[in-house]
C-alpha cells in the first residue's frame, strides 16, 4: 500500500499495525482496496483525498471486536439499537468504527467520522464523503468473485454519486440482498427514490 498524499506515514503505519495486531490482515487488505477506489472517486468528484483515504482505512477498524463485544458496548452506552442491529450485531460495526477512529486515532473531522459511521447502510442527507466510502466499499468487494452489481455501479457513477448509491440500494432490494434493512438504509433509499423515480 502506497498513498502519495499528505497523510503522515506514522499514522498509516499505526492503522496497519492495529489490523495486523488483531489478526485482521484480510480486512486490512480490503480497507486498502477501498481507499484506492475512494481516491479515484475523490478525484472524479473533487473531494478531499486525504479525508477519503482515512475514512476508508478506518471504516472496518472495529473488526478487532467480536459481535458480542459490539453489542455489549452499544448496550452499555445506551445506544438506540436498530432492529437489524439487534438481530445481526455485526451491523453495529460501522458505528463502533466511528468511536474507535475518534478515541484511538484522534479523528475529529466530521466528514471522516460520518463516512465511517454509515459506510454499510448510508443514511439520509448523506454527504459526498459518506457516499464515496459507501460506494467504494461496495466496489472493493472482499470476496473472490466480482459482484454482480459491479457494472451497474460503474455506469451509474458516470451520472453521479447519488445515482450510483440509488442503483446499488435498489439492486439490493430488487434481488433480496439484504438480511434485514437498517432504518438508515431505508431512509436513504426513500430520499434517493424521490429523486430518481
Amino acid at each position: 500500500m502506497i498513498f502519495y498524499h499528505d497523510i503522515e506515514k506514522d499514522d498509516l503505519e499505526k492503522i496497519r499495525q492495529t489490523y495486523v495486531r488483531h489478526g485482521c490482515q484480510h480486512t486490512y487488505q480490503h480497507v486498502c482496496q477501498v481507499a484506492e477506489v475512494a481516491i479515484e472517486l475523490a478525484k472524479k468528484y473533487e473531494l478531499n483525498i486525504e479525508k477519503c483515504i482515512i475514512a476508508s482505512l478506518l471504516h472496518d477498524i472495529s473488526v478487532m471486536m467480536t459481535q458480542d463485544q459490539m453489542y455489549a458496548f452499544a448496550k452499555k452506552h445506551n445506544w438506540t439499537i436498530d432492529l437489524s442491529e439487534e438481530k445481526y450485531h455485526f451491523l453495529l460495526h460501522q458505528r463502533l468504527s466511528r468511536v474507535i477512529a475518534q478515541k484511538e486515532f484522534c479523528i475529529l473531522d466530521e466528514d471522516i467520522l460520518s463516512a465511517i459511521e454509515c459506510h454499510t447502510t448510508l443514511k439520509k442527507n448523506a454527504s459526498d464523503y459518506d457516499k464515496v466510502v459507501f460506494i467504494a466499499d461496495k466496489i472493493a468487494w472482499d470476496q473472490k468473485s466480482k459482484p454482480l452489481y459491479d457494472e451497474l455501479i460503474d455506469n451509474a457513477l458516470d451520472d453521479s454519486l447519488d445515482y450510483a448509491c440509488y442503483q446499488f440500494i435498489k439492486y439490493q432490494f430488487d434481488h433480496h440482498g439484504l438480511l434485514m434493512p437498517h432504518h438508515w438504509l431505508k431512509e436513504a433509499y426513500q430520499e434517493l427514490k424521490e429523486k430518481y423515480e
